[in-house]
């Protein structure tokens, strides 16, 4: 009997070295040279960062000895991705060699449901239809970039993210604009519900929630502290790791909700007054009612 037992003993024993070596070695191949690709829009090309080696694929590029290659542009929407993927021969190149590819598209695709509309429509019609047709065009293209992805690369680990609210915690607002990100972000969570082992889904969204200080003064793009954060969520993909928690923002009172109202848009409007004239800015607003 204790022959047996020792037998087993040392069947379990190589077993566990095995599977350390295993894991060791999956770790490893992700690690200095990995070749890092990086698609999308604005909030992938680093916009909002206060320099470029704080955007989120800088940071994990040096934090792990990663190789990038970033293509991400901003302003571009899945149509422009499906463009990239078509015609630009170096990031299909550069797809096919990498070892971890990273997307984040979507976002202007919601933009262009014009958002300022989409908000006065839940605020005073209780319309939450108002960006349907945009999120569904969205959704077409998403389930042809995925496969063609995959095509290119079907052994890459595939990162999608979630899109974060970037108005969250500003009062009347930030509902509005929920009610949107949620719907879009659904067709990221509903794609790998029909496709299980399409991607891995970074879960952005949850991780911005509950937390101040991630948004730029834009009230668009990731600050500093928020590409920290898409770093930390995609490291922890990547790694095989539990993603930062989401926090719990406690509901502040009427007044300071107010002067929280009053201060993002000093604070938005301060912002784009630095890019346009006070001229442009009407236009441009104008130009989305």
């Amino acid at each position: 009997m204790n022959g047996i037992v020792k037998k087993l003993l040392s069947v379990l024993l190589v077993l566990t070295l095995v599977c350390a070596l295993t894991a060791t070695a999956v770790h490893a191949a992700y690690g200095a040279g990995t070749k890092f690709v990086v698609l999308g829009d604005s909030i992938s090309a680093g916009e909002g960062a206060s320099e470029k080696a704080k955007s989120y694929a800088e940071l994990i590029t040096a934090a792990k000895g990663f190789d990038l290659d970033n293509f991400a542009v901003g302003g571009h929407t899945s149509d422009d991705l499906l463009a990239i993927l078509a015609e630009n021969e170096n990031a299909v190149q550069a797809i096919r060699e990498a070892d971890i590819i990273d997307l984040s598209i979507g976002g202007n695709d919601l933009l262009r449901s014009n958002v300022i509309t989409l908000v006065l429509r839940l605020l005073f019609l209780k319309d939450v239809t108002a960006a349907d047709a945009y999120i569904a065009s969205f959704a077409e293209n998403f389930a042809v970039i995925v496969p063609k992805i995959r095509e290119l690369n079907p052994d890459a680990l595939f990162i999608v993210q979630t899109l974060y609210n970037s108005m969250e915690g500003v009062p009347l607002v930030a509902d509005a604009y929920e009610v949107a990100i949620v719907k879009l972000n659904k067709v990221y969570t509903d794609y790998l519900d029909e496709n299980p082992d399409a991607y891995v889904l970074a879960d952005v969204y949850a991780a911005f929630r509950g937390r101040e200080g991630l948004v730029f003064r834009d009230r668009i793009h990731p600050s500093d502290a928020g590409h920290e954060m898409i770093a930390k969520v995609l490291t922890a993909a990547i790694d095989g790791t539990a993603p930062p928690e989401t926090a719990e923002r406690g509901k502040p009172n009427f007044f300071k909700q107010v002067s929280l109202f009053f201060a993002v848009l000093v604070d938005y409007l301060g912002y784009w007054l630095t890019i346009y004239t006070p001229l442009e800015l009407l236009r441009n607003i104008l130009r989305f009612i």
